[in-house]
């Protein structure tokens, strides 16, 4: 796997969504409009009112989780590993012990996904700027235009800061990880002109992305703490293959939205579309765990 930041995965007596963990950022996406002037006012001049430290609660701290609650999860994704990638099984019943009992329903398995979920939406909304403006104006508008006209693995590599920001150390990396790991697998999309990107393309882009995520989470939290693989290269490569084949095959199963239409989309109508990809996602994988028995 190409996880960078490894862990031994969250504490069972952890809170099922982090309290750190926030739904994203709100701000505006990247690629779209010039950014505000300076000062944060965009030319208006009504400063608002200065509110008090008390005008703004802190959430409550969410409750501690089942004891225990990853034990299925990472019992059955050892055996999976085990197995060199043959007892397809045991997978789907990891992820599905996953969702249900690891993070407490897909809803919050997507709350987990913060970091990632502010990426995705940080990709599309570069994805809106080159479908709407073009490439070479969406790379100035984000100061970059010293990557115009370079090869498309060289522009995406340039958007790393841009779609990757700052959040928990594990997220950063599990998110950094999963955009790279798309950036690598460009060559199979077929995409020779980026200032052509076709909704086709974007789509298939923004999948392996989702998908890179989903694995990496996966893996971070159900995956690392313990299991012993084989010894054996071709078992290895086998649980890896059908580990990726099966996220990355659900995902795109899963997802039901349109991106034709991306270059008039509004920051709310993309975010709306990463949550609902991810919780198509996640719903899928449990299901398809349930058929399982």
């Amino acid at each position: 796997m190409g996880t960078s930041g490894s862990s031994s995965g969250s504490g069972s007596g952890t809170p099922l969504v982090p309290s750190w963990l926030g739904g994203g950022d709100s701000g505006a996406l990247p690629g779209g409009d010039d950014p505000p002037t300076p000062d944060g006012n965009d030319g208006d001049d009504d400063q608002g009112t200065p509110q008090s430290p008390d005008s703004n609660p802190k959430p409550p701290i969410p409750p501690v989780a089942a004891p225990e609650r990853f034990r299925s999860a990472r019992t059955n994704f050892s055996r999976f590993a085990g197995s060199g990638g043959s007892d397809g099984r045991a997978l789907r019943r990891a992820v599905r012990d996953y969702v249900r009992s690891g993070t407490g329903g897909s809803a919050n398995a997507v709350r987990r996904m913060g970091t990632a979920r502010s990426a995705a939406s940080n990709a599309l909304g570069v994805f809106r700027g080159i479908q709407r403006d073009g490439v070479q104006e969406t790379l100035r508008r984000l100061n970059l235009q010293s990557f115009a006209g370079r090869p498309i693995q060289d522009i995406f590599v340039g958007l790393t800061e841009v779609i990757c920001q700052d959040g928990g150390t594990i997220d950063e990396a599990i998110t950094r990880d999963a955009w790279l790991e798309t950036i690598a697998s460009l060559e199979q999309f077929d995409i020779e002109d980026s200032d052509a990107l076709s909704a086709d393309q974007i789509q298939e882009v923004f999948l392996s992305f989702v998908a890179h995520t989903v694995e990496a989470r996966l893996y971070q939290e159900i995956g690392v703490n313990g299991f012993k693989f084989s010894e054996d290269l071709q078992d290895i490569e086998g649980f890896d293959k059908q580990f990726r084949d099966y996220i990355e095959r659900s995902v795109r199963d899963s997802f039901a939205c349109d991106l034709s239409d991306m270059a008039d989309f509004s920051d709310n109508e993309i975010r709306d579309i990463v949550d609902k990809t991810y919780l198509d996602a996640w719903d899928l994988l449990e299901t398809l765990g349930d058929r399982e028995g």
